[in-house]
């Protein structure tokens, strides 16, 4: 009796495992992650508003201001700096460009001209990206010529793969 016991034991086991067995599907492995052949750079910098300082007849030269650039890029590239006019808020008043001296990371940026590199990289940077610093430093000529007070202006980077 203890045969036929063993044997029906074994036999339900043997088809319980068949149907566990038929049952899984085979593992298929996923597909390899395509990496885009395009170059791609990206550029973020902080703080998002920088203040030069005020314009007055008693100060106006060489008004120190920092960014921090977070550079992404898969391949060589380099960062144009350009600046728009400075206009006094409501007032329509504005900084002449030629009164107006920027100059970041050592290179003279024009005001309300063509932009200029300020940045080169002839590599791609690590994954995680690069924090570059921009030291910028600004100076008005002929300060009485315009109003004391605040202007506005904009800072414009444009970063690209060299070619």
């Amino acid at each position: 009796m203890k045969r036929i016991v063993t044997g029906c034991v074994m036999a339900v086991t043997c088809f319980g495992l068949t149907g566990v067995v038929q049952s899984v599907r085979p593992v298929v492995p996923p597909p390899p992650l395509r990496v885009s052949a395009e170059p791609f750079v990206g550029i973020s910098v902080k703080p998002d508003k920088l203040y030069l300082g005020t314009v007055s007849p008693l100060s106006c030269d060489n008004l120190p201001a920092k960014l921090e650039a977070h550079i992404v890029a898969n391949c060589p590239h380099q960062v144009k700096a350009s600046f728009t006019a400075f206009k006094r808020g409501r007032s329509g008043v504005s900084i002449d460009p030629k009164h107006a001296s920027i100059v970041i990371n050592g290179v003279n940026v024009p005001v309300a001209g063509s932009a200029v590199a300020v940045i080169k990289s002839d590599s791609p940077t690590p994954p995680e990206g690069v924090d570059v610093p921009l030291d910028i430093k600004f100076a008005v000529g002929g300060a009485l010529h315009y109003p004391a007070g605040p202007y506005k202006g904009n800072l414009v980077l444009t970063i690209t793969t060299k070619p």
